[in-house]
């Protein structure tokens, strides 16, 4: 008696792996961060968060590496935070090994010593000649500190934009817990993640069994809009849960700036523009290398639950599962999450080459994010000014954030189309009100919503 593998025979005619080791050359536009790139350049015309505040604490200067740049970044004797360029303009040791001074830093080798924007006060022993103290300047960027982060601009100073304040940063009875970690990949594989609602249902649910709530296992029917300032771009998703309409937006600034709701949602109780979980920055290190930097919110009407733990978030740290490199390989392969997918991808050149990609309907996010990055870049490289996001009437950056579930049986008809346009009509109410303070446009979304679909929120 024939024992075979198989029941059915391959034809070996549908094995393609030899004709598919022709690999087409990435397109580096988007790859390449550093000065003078044009994706670099891009991102210099935004403020960067790039250090939590307490990694000052010992006052000892902490060498950072953004946007392919080597920085000391420290706190000095009266309090004022520098960042300059690592290297002392002198004979280019590092002021990492530098001593903090009252004002400014003293690099270790020789002694010069340097002020917060770079000036040099004192240039032993060659002080004498006044050349040295008025021609040689040490690379400085502005700094500025907000809730336990540290922020910089790191463009040219005459486009340098306001600090960008966000309506959900100042709202009332939530705690903002700073949190980072680092990715052994490029900046823009991570960003693309929070555009891909499509990722939760299978990764995060079925795949990987409930990592959040059964909820998010729900296929939901998504649209992808660009803001109307044209400064970023935000989806809608719409899902079923019992006899709960569940409209669910997060959004993306550009170019690397995204908040997402509530992490641990069930959609069991009625909410109307329930706020966020979680607000991020993704910092290009350098062309293989991303910081994941922002704050995660807790409050009452957050993770009802209770399944988060403000004690895991900080420094290398936060409190749902996949985030960061501390499972071993049987654990990453019998569960795999963000970490594992976001960082394989591209495998070992630490970049994904998007000209592989083959991108589907359920991709729109990830093809209109890069159509705007581009768009963008040309922007920058043609002298244009930039969109910049809507400022509200209380002087906040209005967004778009938000989760809306309410009692509303489906139709007996209701298909895809159908349920877009539910979703739409949610959409549409927060994108309307986005000139309105804060707690007023929650009043207002609440009372256009109600009227709107019937409901009694």
């Amino acid at each position: 008696m024939s024992h075979t593998c198989s029941e059915r025979s391959p034809s070996y005619d549908n094995f393609k792996g030899y004709k598919l080791t022709d690999v087409p050359e990435p397109d580096m536009e988007l790859v390449h961060v550093g000065p003078r790139t044009p994706c670099g350049e891009l991102l210099r015309r935004y403020w960067q968060p790039i250090a939590q505040s307490c990694q000052l604490e010992e006052r000892r200067p902490l060498r950072v590496r953004a946007l392919d740049e080597n920085l000391v970044l420290f706190r000095d004797l009266s309090g004022n935070l520098d960042l300059l360029h690592a290297l002392c303009s002198h004979r280019q040791a590092s002021l990492e090994f530098g001593t903090i001074t009252e004002h400014g830093i003293r690099c270790c080798y020789h002694g010069w010593r340097f002020d917060v924007d770079g000036t040099i006060l004192e240039a032993p022993p060659d002080e004498a000649n006044g050349r040295i103290l008025q021609t040689v300047r040490q690379g400085a960027y502005p700094v500025r500190e907000y809730k336990g982060l540290i922020f910089t601009y790191m463009g040219p100073l005459e486009e340098m934009p306001d600090f960008p304040l966000f309506d959900t940063f100042e709202e009332k009875g939530l705690k903002m817990e700073p949190y980072s970690y680092d990715y052994p990949c490029h900046w823009l594989q991570t960003v693309e993640n929070v555009l891909d609602p499509y990722h939760t249902v299978f990764l995060h649910t079925r795949v990987s069994g409930i990592q959040f709530s059964e909820a998010f296992g729900e296929m939901p029917v998504v649209e992808w809009r660009p803001m109307p300032s044209d400064a970023g771009i935000y989806l809608f998703n719409v899902r079923r849960v019992d006899q709960k309409l569940w409209i669910r937006m997060q959004e993306s600034f550009r170019p690397n700036f995204s908040q997402t709701g509530d992490i641990w949602q069930d959609a069991k109780a009625d909410r109307v523009f329930l706020r966020v979980g979680l607000s991020k920055w993704i910092l290009p290190i350098d062309d293989t290398h991303c910081k994941v930097i922002g704050w995660r919110y807790f409050g009452e009407n957050l993770d009802v639950n209770g399944k988060g733990d403000r004690s895991k978030v900080g420094l290398d740290g936060i409190d749902f599962v996949g985030q960061l490199p501390d499972r071993s390989l049987a654990e990453q392969q019998a569960e795999p999450d963000d970490y594992e997918t976001i960082v394989s991808q591209g495998g070992r050149t630490g970049y994904a080459n998007q000209r592989m990609d083959h991108l589907a309907h359920s991709d729109g996010g990830v093809a209109l994010i890069r159509k705007k990055l581009r768009e963008a870049i040309d922007k920058v490289r043609n002298n244009e000014p930039l969109p910049r996001p809507k400022i509200a009437s209380d002087g906040r950056i209005s967004s778009y954030t938000q989760d809306a579930i309410f009692d509303f049986p489906p139709a007996p008809d209701e298909d895809r189309q159908a349920r877009l346009n539910l979703g739409a009509r949610v959409a549409d109410i927060v994108v309307a009100t986005d000139d309105l303070p804060l707690e007023e446009r929650r009043e207002e979304i609440r009372l256009r919503v109600n009227e709107e679909f019937g409901t009694s929120l």
